[in-house]
């Protein structure tokens, strides 16, 4: 288990890494962007990378999604990021939110695990939030092999890690969806 822990991290950090930041020129908007909204506060992608790893016959599929410019130029809540871990070997349907050791300790189960950080775009600090367990999430995949993930029914993302002195500001916990993430 701890070999696949590590793999879900290395994933998720070289896919945030590539994600890009201040810099990079946002997707031209169109009805099929990505968005989400945590709490009072909605964001667009800006950019997204998407990557797989197969270990003894299971895929582990990591999204990650990230605002570009200001992030919405929401002050402290500016800037946001969404990172989505799950075993794609699955396939497509509905998913049940949970932890990562939840998803890693049930690989024939259809776990999918949602972060979502904000204050990403402002340097002042920022927070993760994470999902625990509860609600689901629709997993389709486009005629490319790309994985899209919603979240309709908003879910409880709670307050995991605060870094650079967090957000004095952010809640224990907000109400979370996501359109078309990927």
């Amino acid at each position: 288990m701890k070999k696949i822990s590590a793999l879900i991290l290395a994933l998720s950090a070289t896919i945030l890494v590539s994600c890009g930041g201040k810099g990079d020129n946002p997707t031209p908007a169109n009805d099929n962007a990505a968005s989400w909204k945590l709490g009072d506060y909605s964001y667009v992608k800006g950019g997204s990378s998407q990557s797989s790893q197969t270990n003894d016959g299971k895929t582990i599929t990591a999204i990650a999604i990230s605002t570009s410019g200001d992030g919405g130029n929401y002050g402290a809540f500016s800037g946001s990021a969404v990172t989505i871990t799950f075993y794609s070997n699955l396939g497509e349907g509905t998913y049940t939110l949970g932890t990562t050791e939840a998803m890693v300790s049930n690989p024939a189960s259809k776990i999918i695990n949602i972060d979502c950080t904000i204050g990403t775009a402002v340097n002042t600090g920022a927070v993760l939030y994470d999902s625990v367990s509860g609600g689901t999430a629709e997993v389709t995949k486009d005629s490319n092999g790309k994985f899209h993930v919603t979240v309709t029914t908003p879910v409880t993302l709670t307050k995991k890690v605060s870094t650079g002195g967090g957000i004095p500001a952010a809640k224990d916990s907000y109400q979370f969806t996501l359109k078309n993430g990927n």
